[in-house]
């Protein structure tokens, strides 16, 4: 058992870099391998998750990157221009829908989701291209062997007639989860939250302690980007914020907003508490749901 799926990820990866060796690129080389006759019909080795096809590109990106050499696809257009583009070059929306239910009716499914993606990317108001896309995309969920792969179909189809996933708030995080996070994953999750076009030529220093931990850090935004070094304090701060860790924990969890902990005096702020407020009203929240099939929204 576990011998025969040792053998089945050695074929991949080794197949996988000797066809690249011969020059094949990513989408050809996860289109050519299958499982050897061998194994085949073993079970436990076929793809009811993972797929072969998935797999090869991933040894190709983990050798040599995205970039398949061809310059064409060194700097494209971004999805919406280059799909208004195709459509222009397949003679408009309806010639295309036109000739994509010629080839759905002979099967070519992968190639008219392909075609309709274009269409609704560059238009997606139209209904005749979602639904043709839908189509496509629910018959390639039917015949394919991969679990996540039938959900991705089935779910894109979804989305093509029910339109995109309903905006919704921010989930809380685990209580296990917040309490496991270090506070070197907190500061690094605030840099991944700063909008960078909000920060554009601001620099602010916050000296932080937690001293029901006995931790300090400091946190510097320059150049639009948040850097933070631990068991430091800057001498010359904008701010000092002081709070007990499982005061955090509930803020990052939402039970407790930050102005609620300063009046509560569970948060003290020396220095200039505007420069906090500030850092703060640059980061991002991340909703939960967004658009796949269709160009982003305005948010």
């Amino acid at each position: 058992y576990m011998a025969k799926q040792r053998d089945a990820y050695k074929y991949l990866h080794d197949q996988t870099l000797r066809l690249m060796n011969h020059g094949w690129k990513s989408a050809d080389i996860a289109e050519k391998l299958t499982l050897p006759k061998s194994l085949h019909d073993e079970w436990h080795v076929r793809g009811y998750y993972g797929t072969f096809s998935h797999n090869a590109k991933s040894v190709y990106q983990r050798y040599l990157g995205w970039y398949d050499a061809n310059p064409a696809n060194l700097n494209p257009l971004p999805p919406v221009e280059r799909a208004k583009k195709m459509v222009e070059y397949m003679g408009g929306a309806p010639a295309a829908i036109a000739k994509a239910r010629e080839d759905f009716a002979r099967g070519e499914y992968r190639w008219v989701a392909d075609a309709m993606s274009q269409v609704v990317f560059s238009d997606p108001s139209n209904k005749e291209a979602r639904e043709l896309g839908a189509d496509a995309l629910e018959q390639m969920g039917y015949q394919t062997e991969s679990a996540t792969w039938r959900n991705a179909f089935l779910f894109g189809a979804l989305e093509l007639r029910a339109g995109p996933p309903r905006q919704m708030p921010a989930t809380r995080a685990n209580v296990d989860v917040i309490r496991g996070l270090t506070l070197d994953l907190f500061f690094d999750f605030l840099g991944v939250r700063l909008n960078g076009e909000k920060a554009e030529g601001k620099t602010i220093v916050i000296n932080w302690t937690f001293p029901d931990i006995e931790q300090r850090y400091v946190l510097n935004l320059e150049n639009c980007a948040l850097t933070y070094l631990a068991d430091r304090h800057a001498e010359k701060a904008d701010a000092d914020v002081t709070m007990n860790r499982s005061t955090l924990n509930r803020v990052i969890q939402r039970d407790l907003a930050l102005p609620d902990a300063l009046t509560q005096g569970l948060v003290r702020i020396e220095g200039n508490p505007m420069k906090v407020a500030e850092l703060f009203g640059m980061l991002d929240e991340f909703a939960v749901g967004f658009e796949i099939l269709e160009p982003l929204r305005p948010r």
